[in-house]
């Protein structure tokens, strides 16, 4: 039996993806390979979001390639639609032959790529070539023209059966982005904004729980505009959104224990979201917010739509419903035109909004986007670095207040890992690692614990017993 190896970059509806594709290539006939086993089949599923994201998807796929001489390959993933021939190169020089090389992103049909690659290893006369996908970042803007009229390329991948080597499970349930915010790259390659049918969704849940998931995590790659035609929110319909609807159905599957959404923007906290909290005692108590930036001229220049004092609303009214909500958030330092006041407005807001958790990371300027052309107004790197160091030293500074603010309390987690330092790694619904007596716990056990100190940017906690 053929077998193919699975690695996927990037966010929750990439890793999502990558595991649909590996279900499907299961049933055409492939099988996954064991840990250290050479492979006929490299899938790798790429990531472009920033410069960092491509260098490692370029790593990714030359260690791939060499650690498993022979094999074939299908690259999949926003890469793969940002610029293919940089991907094509690449394993030209690595020596792989056209024959042996699928390039399929979001613009094309993934599913399709999938069984091509599956048929050519059994030598079947369906393994015909198709149009091979062309460009780079200079014909990223045409290329997604072309692309809005059709199917999205990942609409026949899923549902899936089981989110391997993993107890909490990603569903995706929307694709797309239409917003286009100036630095980012992914509208240009998942420009089909769509939405699953909540049936199905819920069907996919109730097989994800059967299967031994506890908790279940909700994304999108727009998460907000579930069930609209648009990410642009000036263009929505006036009428509620449906994602509270599709929280409630979820969170009633028999057995889940725990309900988690992946990413929201401060409009998407609507009085019919906060009822969703109130009404739902499985939805965890955190939501990722992104900021981005405390400056309303930098966030205006981002293309963003919230102002800083939509985000201050939405921050307050999350905690007037949900106690002690863990919020957290992603910032770009160093985005043109950046000055130091815009960044001192970015470290109140941070320590105003008593963040949890910070995902901070460097303006990456990519290629096609409309921040590219204002890529010589950037702060120059020392001074990227220094408000870098400023910020994390701040969030660190935050993330420890909040996990001190909750020892003494009960906490319920889900046990993830057993480390070597015979502690278990659990998970809280506050997205907080709760570290535990490994000797007493076992992966996928749902435990109570008391919070008795912190440690390694989580809790440390006494397991209490079952109620």
């Amino acid at each position: 039996m053929h077998k193919f190896i699975l690695t996927s970059l990037g966010c929750k509806v990439n890793q999502y993806e990558a595991l649909a594709l590996g279900e499907a290539l299961a049933r055409a006939g492939l099988a996954p390979a064991g840990r250290g086993e050479l492979c006929d089949l490299i899938v790798l599923a790429t990531c472009c979001v920033t410069a960092t994201a491509m260098r490692k998807s370029r790593q990714a796929l030359r260690r791939l390639v060499r650690a498993h001489p022979g094999a074939g390959v299908l690259v999949t993933g926003c890469y793969a639609d940002y610029d293919p021939d940089r991907v094509r190169l690449a394993l030209e020089e690595l020596g792989l032959p056209p024959e042996r090389v699928e390039i399929e992103g979001h613009h094309g049909d993934v599913a399709a790529a999938a069984r091509r690659a599956a048929a050519r290893l059994s030598g079947s006369s369906r393994a015909e070539r198709p149009g091979r996908p062309k460009g780079g970042p200079a014909t990223l803007a045409r290329r997604t023209r072309a692309a809005r009229d059709r199917a999205p390329g990942t609409r026949g991948l899923g549902p899936i059966s089981r989110f391997r080597a993993h107890q909490r499970a990603f569903v995706k349930v929307q694709d797309g982005c239409d917003a286009f915010c100036s630095y980012c790259v992914v509208p240009y390659a998942r420009c089909r904004v769509w939405s699953r049918p909540a049936a199905e969704i819920v069907a996919e849940c109730r097989r994800l729980v059967e299967a031994g998931h506890r908790e279940i995590v909700l994304s999108g790659v727009f998460l907000g505009a579930y069930g609209r035609p648009t990410a642009v929110r000036r263009r929505w319909e006036d009428r509620p959104s449906t994602l509270p609807g599709l929280i409630r159905r979820v969170a009633e599957v028999e057995g889940l224990w725990r309900l988690r959404l992946s990413s929201l923007e401060p409009g998407d906290v609507t009085d019919e979201l906060l009822d969703a909290f109130r009404e739902c005692p499985a939805l965890a108590p955190h939501l990722h917010l992104p900021l981005q930036s405390g400056s309303p001229r930098i966030l205006a220049a981002m293309r963003r739509q919230y102002t800083p004092d939509d985000y201050r609303r939405a921050v307050a009214a999350v905690r007037e419903v949900v106690d002690e909500p863990a919020i957290t958030a992603d910032v770009i330092v160093g985005f043109p035109g950046e000055t130091e006041a815009d960044f001192a407005e970015t470290l109140a807001l941070v320590r105003q909004a008593e963040l949890s958790r910070v995902h901070a990371f460097p303006f990456s300027a990519i290629e096609g986007t409309g921040a590219w052309r204002m890529r010589g107004e950037a702060p120059r790197s020392p001074v990227v670095r220094e408000r870098m160091a400023r910020l994390e030293a701040l969030a660190s500074d935050q993330a420890e207040r909040f996990r001190r603010r909750l020892v003494g309390r009960e906490v319920e987690a889900v046990v993830e890992s057993r480390p070597r330092d015979d502690s278990a790694r659990a998970m809280s619904g506050r997205y907080q690692p709760v570290w535990l007596d490994a000797a007493r716990v076992r992966p996928g056990q749902i435990v109570r614990a008391e919070i008795i100190g912190t440690r390694c940017g989580g809790w440390v906690g006494q397991l209490l017993p079952p109620q």
